[in-house]
């Protein structure tokens, strides 16, 4: 099986792009490693709240830039940007419901990269730096649709890495 995105190479600084944007090509050991030492020196909850904040900002502006790029309007931005983060390794993302009238989505994600990087059972959710992606991605839909709602939460209620069969993130959005 080959790569689902395409990778430019520029021959004169060998800057990595795909959709248009810089990309980096990193062992999965290296980015666990550093995510764990980290975690490990900011505590769980502040390091949580960074890539919270970090992730969301980064998954508004991808999605921003696809639906102009591609003329995507929508859900289908959304699900493209989860169709993203499983063609480049950070796990299957799958929108398994959805009511945005609601303000609800539940997102399962199959073979998290931190899940993968495991050794152990763990005794809590691994993977709660996608909390964040999930955040940016449905805000951004939120806004371009115009929905009304001006919060987006989203929370890991189940964790392949604690025995579960896959992990799964519930997403609520409040006026």
């Amino acid at each position: 099986m080959r790569p689902a995105v395409e990778i430019e190479v520029d021959g004169e600084t060998g800057v990595w792009t795909t959709d248009g944007l810089p990309m980096l090509y990193i062992p999965r050991h290296f980015m666990l490693g550093i995510h764990d030492t980290v975690e490990q020196a900011l505590g769980r909850e502040r390091y949580k709240d960074l890539l919270s904040q970090s992730g969301a900002a980064s998954a508004y502006f991808w999605c921003k830039q696809q639906a102009e790029a591609r003329q995507l309007d929508g859900v289908d931005v959304f699900r493209h940007y989860l169709s993203r983060l499983s063609d480049r390794g950070w796990g299957q993302f799958h929108l398994e419901n959805a009511s945005f009238e609601h303000g609800t989505a539940t997102i399962r994600i199959e073979n998290s990269v931190y899940v993968l990087g495991r050794k152990t059972e763990a005794e809590q959710p691994v993977c709660y730096m996608f909390e964040g992606f999930i955040v940016g991605g449905l805000t951004y839909l939120a806004e371009s649709k115009g929905l009304g709602f001006t919060s987006v939460t989203c929370r890991e209620v189940q964790c392949q890495a604690q025995g579960h069969e896959f992990c799964r993130f519930e997403a609520g959005m409040t006026p």
